[in-house]
């Protein structure tokens, strides 16, 4: 069989024998493919709503850590002084007023081997300034470990 005859018999597959297959058979294939088509759109909607609902808790988790970081700001922790007006304007301050180079590219284990060289000022800013950012439990308990 010759290249060409071959192609010629594929065209009359796709566009003669193929349709009048599916025409004899469509009866009984439709609803086949329905159902399957049914059950796939059934499975993606209960995915659709795990990882929706899974979301939500993600995003309620993190609503709560926010509220009590901002509460622990606002109110002071055990042991802090209350927030001043002079320390809520420090709680803005910039990285790069920071006594550790790179600061926000860091990892809070990164990041602890340069605590302890810090002085008790400089530990001050890099606690006020991890409070009103990232707020790492790791970072803030191992600076306030250096402070006492």
């Amino acid at each position: 069989m010759t290249e060409e005859e071959r192609l010629s018999d594929q065209v009359l597959d796709i566009f003669v024998y193929a349709p009048i297959g599916l025409a004899l058979e469509a009866r009984e294939l439709i609803p086949k493919l329905a159902d399957r088509g049914r059950g796939q759109v059934a499975l993606t909607r209960l995915a659709g709503k795990v990882a929706g609902q899974r979301g939500q808790g993600e995003a309620r988790k993190f609503l709560d850590q926010l509220i009590e970081t901002v509460g622990t700001v606002l109110a002071g922790e055990a042991g802090d002084p209350p927030i001043t007006d002079e320390a809520l304007l420090d709680l803005t301050d910039d990285a790069h007023d920071l006594p550790i180079a790179d600061y926000d590219g860091l990892s809070a284990p990164q990041l602890l081997p340069f605590l302890p060289p810090l002085n008790s000022d400089e530990l001050d800013t890099v606690l006020r300034y991890e409070q009103s950012h990232r707020s790492r439990a790791t970072v803030i308990n191992r600076i306030r470990q250096l402070q006492s």
